[in-house]
């Protein structure tokens, strides 16, 4: 008797099987998508507030944001360091202590390269934000209040020496040496000038406002009320370094480096989203100047102004212009369409899962709000992206390699 053929996939096993594999498609084909649950962020009318009202959250956060300029130069950071040191001794006061104490409130200060911020936290209450608000107004009064006068000469000298013995290394003096030519150093010394710049920094004209938790909306509007208009979109110009530096250091290393830098527009600038793909993509392209070069990218981009920055190193860094513009070429010619491309997405892929988190698009608010960026920046990022093209990428890669935009900078070895 013959034997009967059984097949080896019954019908229901191969429908189980298609619906399998209609899943992954879909999925893999969703893949890349923005699937994101973003905050909804919101601005007053015409002023520098931002807010929003997170699910789960209970505290309330006020960020109260100072400009400072960029602290590109040494003298530039010196300046804000000591005004955050002078600020934070004014915190620890038993006057600020005493108005917050009521409310179990909290108040932190920070300081970045551009910005000071004050974070006040409030647990769940009742104040009423009329109240918040007259509680805001005195504490910015006793920071006003802060002595900006006595013993900073002291003080700036320990702060000096300290950024000396930061930029004893090869890399940090040739960064140090090319940060002071993009600050307009006053012929005034700092110290002089210093009260005044504190006082002007601390005015209700420079401050910024990110509020997060619960009733945000409300407390957004009543602290808005305070604050001057926001200023239309800044007319500034980037700064001209004016002459070409092309300095040789003083030999202090064990081996020769050298240094290619330039000033660039900042992140308010319509370029920015390009500048960000074009310095990525750039990255990417720096192993193809081995073994006989390695080189290492220094990136800043502030409010209206960043630099970008080549430091060179190893076997044979170049010691002039005429050997730095070959490697200036061979990198633009390695940085083709196909490593932008590849550099777009990857970061459109790497935001998306960062932004994947609450935690992380709340850390944004305080830039949004201090750059004056849409209140729908953070959902709309990988759209920008996506729409930057190539011809723009290309542009800013041929104005960052160009020899004649470069500053540059030599440290031999001794």
């Amino acid at each position: 008797m013959a034997d009967t053929y059984k097949p080896m996939f019954n019908r229901t096993y191969l429908k189980v099987l298609l619906w399998i594999v209609a899943i992954a498609i879909v999925f893999l084909s969703a893949s890349g998508r923005d699937t994101n649950r973003y905050l909804e962020i919101e601005k007053v009318d015409a002023k520098p507030v931002y807010f929003t009202e997170p699910d789960n959250i209970n505290d309330l956060s006020v960020q109260m944001i100072f400009g400072l300029g960029p602290a590109l130069s040494d003298e530039t950071k010196l300046l804000h360091k000591l005004l955050a040191k002078r600020l934070q001794r004014a915190l620890n006061s038993n006057a600020v202590s005493h108005l917050l104490s009521p409310f179990q409130a909290r108040l932190q200060l920070s300081l970045q390269d551009d910005r000071l911020t004050l974070l006040l936290s409030l647990p769940p209450h009742d104040l009423p934000a009329d109240q918040l608000r007259q509680l805001q107004q005195q504490l910015l009064q006793q920071l006003a209040d802060t002595d900006m006068n006595s013993n900073t000469e002291a003080e700036w000298a320990r702060l000096k020496a300290e950024l000396y013995l930061e930029n004893q290394s090869a890399e940090n003096q040739l960064l140090s040496a090319f940060a002071n030519t993009l600050n307009d150093n006053s012929s005034v010394h700092p110290l002089q000038r210093f009260p005044s710049w504190a006082r002007n920094v601390l005015g209700s004209h420079n401050l910024a406002l990110a509020i997060s938790g619960p009733d945000a909306a409300d407390t957004a509007q009543v602290l808005a009320e305070q604050l001057p208009t926001d200023d239309a979109v800044s007319t500034e110009q980037l700064r001209s370094p004016g002459l070409q530096q092309r300095q040789t250091l003083p030999a202090t290393a064990n081996e020769p480096y050298a240094l290619a830098g330039l000033a660039l527009p900042g992140r308010e600038s319509n370029s920015f989203m390009a500048q960000l793909i074009a310095v990525r993509s750039l990255q990417r392209t720096l192993p193809d100047l081995q073994p006989e070069v390695s080189t290492r990218l220094l990136w800043k981009s502030l409010g209206l102004q960043g630099y970008l920055a080549l430091l060179f190193y190893g076997q044979h860094p170049p010691a002039d212009t005429a050997e730095l513009t070959p490697l200036n070429q061979r990198l633009l010619n390695s940085t083709d369409d196909d490593v932008i491309d590849t550099t777009r997405e990857t970061i459109k892929d790497n935001f998306l899962e960062r932004m994947s988190e609450q935690q992380a698009q709340l850390g944004l608010l305080n830039t949004l709000a201090f750059y004056r960026l849409p209140p729908d920046y953070i959902s709309s990022f990988a759209d920008r992206l996506a729409s930057t093209s190539d011809t723009e990428v290309k542009e800013q890669l041929k104005m960052m390699l160009n020899t004649n935009n470069q500053q540059f900078f030599y440290l031999p070895a001794r």
